[in-house]
Formats: structure tokens, sequence, C-alpha cells
């Protein structure tokens, strides 16, 4: 490590280029990670943390790609491993219709095209590009394209008989068998998000070794242990919707009744107030956060 740093000084004193704090931080990982979200719930989510958010037209209902996360154990690490290489859209041209197909952006965010593959670029596919599978930006794209390929999310759970509706919610413990069987028995991890009090499944992370095998997901950070994965463990049931709508089974989740002891116990005055308040105080766009 000495003999790297040494290097890394003397390059900078012939060429001219200053070390950043970025020479000291540790970019190792031990597996990468598959995250794929449902593209219904990412929107609902995007739209409902700040008003005035929009989605574009999703118009796949598939699985897709949020990123391909080289990740430590336990850690939310490595991240922005290398800050000068920035992220060129050109380059993906090749690829465009699995990008398009596989790992599309939904969100829209003003001044900021290609916002998912900025991030995703600068904050984990240059610490991912250390892999000599995936040395540029276009491989790094690609092999996620191909991993989507490989784990048909969409399917293993039709074949189980979860599909995407607004009409019923449900439980982990389905979800969790169909993608355990897709998986070949590789232990992943399902994350849900609660939106306007109801709960909708979100995520779903599948671990990779660095020479891209499948391995269990257990030791990544968030891990909710037991004998299964993941954030939706923490509610009974869960929407898998099938629109940008909200569902019309919200009174799983308590929410009608407690519209109905709201408005009976606030004034109108009161009840305006109260929701201007909640509005102020929504979850802010979180943008695209790893784990």
């Amino acid at each position: 490590m000495k003999i790297l740093l040494i290097l890394a000084l003397s390059w900078s004193c012939v060429s001219g280029t200053e070390v950043g704090p970025e020479v000291s931080k540790d970019h190792s990982f031990d597996i990468l990670i598959l995250t794929q979200h449902w593209p219904y719930t990412t929107c609902l989510d995007w739209e409902e943390s700040r008003e005035g958010n929009k989605c574009r037209e999703i118009a796949h209902s598939n699985w897709t790609v949020h990123g391909l996360w080289p990740t430590q154990m336990g850690r939310i690490a490595p991240s922005f491993c290398n800050n000068s290489w920035h992220f060129d859209p050109s380059v993906l041209k090749p690829i465009m219709p699995e990008m398009s197909l596989y790992w599309p952006d939904v969100e829209i965010r003003a001044h900021q095209p290609d916002s998912l593959w900025t991030h995703e670029w600068a904050k984990h596919g240059t610490c991912a590009a250390q892999l000599p599978d995936i040395p540029t930006e276009v491989a790094y794209f690609n092999k996620g394209c191909q991993l989507a390929k490989e784990n048909r999310i969409t399917d293993w759970l039709e074949e189980a008989d979860v599909v995407p509706t607004n009409d019923e919610t449900y439980d982990i413990g389905k979800v969790w068998n169909a993608v355990l069987k897709g998986t070949g028995g590789k232990r992943p991890h399902i994350d849900c998000v609660k939106i306007d009090g109801q709960a909708y499944i979100s995520e779903i992370k599948i671990c990779y070794s660095k020479n891209f095998t499948r391995v269990d997901c257990d030791g990544i950070k968030s891990s909710e242990g037991g004998d299964m994965l993941g954030k939706c463990l923490r509610y009974s049931s869960f929407s898998y919707p099938s629109s940008v709508m909200p569902p019309l089974h919200l009174s799983s989740s308590g929410m009608i009744g407690g519209i109905v002891c709201t408005v009976l116990a606030l004034s109108a005055v009161g009840l305006a107030i109260g929701y201007m308040l909640y509005r102020r105080g929504r979850r802010r766009g979180r943008g695209y956060e790893s784990l």
C-alpha cells in the first residue's frame, strides 16, 4: 500500500495533477449487488416524495436494473472511486436498445439528463471498473444488462402466481420462495418502501462474487436477519402495483381509517393546516441511494 501511495504521489509530481483525498480511501470490495427495482413503485415513490416530481413513460412492465454495486460486507462502500472519470453517454450508443429495456431511467430531473446512469457510474461503476471483466463504462453497463437477462425476476414471480395488481397484496414468503427458486437457492435481499402509509415492494437484490457467480446476500448492509432478508419483513403484506395509481386496497394499511379519524378529529381549518405541514415535511427526493 505504501509503495502504491509513493507511486501515486510521484506521478502527481511528474504530471502536475493533484492527488486528492480519494488516494487513501479503501476501494476494495467483497461482492457485487445486482439491484433491480419495480418501475411503478419507483415512480410512485418519486412522485410522492416531492410535489411536482414526474416520471417518464414506463414502456415495459418489467423489473429493471437500479445498479450494480461493488460492496464491502456490512458497509455501504466503496463509492466514488474515481471522481475524474466522468460519465459519457455517447459511449453507450451501441448498447442503448439493451439499456432502454433492462436499465431505463424512470425519474425525470430537470437539467439532469441520464441522471440514473450518471449517478450509478460515478458512485459504483468507477469502483467496479477494478475488475478485468468490466474495465470501462460501456462494459459496466453492458454487464448490468446481461445480468438482468439472466435474472428474470418478472418471470420468476409470474411463475409463482405473483403478478402486478392494484387489487390485492402479497406476503414476503411467497415472493421470497419465487426469487430463491430463480436464483438456484442463493439468498436474495427483498426490499419494500412505505408510501403514504402503504407498503410497496421496491427492490430485489441478487449478489455475485467478483467472478460473477451468484452468492448469498447474507452479510450485506441492512440485512434484516432470520430465514429471509430485506425490509419487506417489516410488513405483513405489501403491494405489487400494476400502475402508478395508488392501489384500491389501502384500507389494509389502515390508511382509510386514519383519514376518517383525522377528519372527525380536526376542524376544516385544522385539517388544512395539518395537510400543509404534512406536505412540507414529506420525504425529500432521496435520489438513487445504494442499500
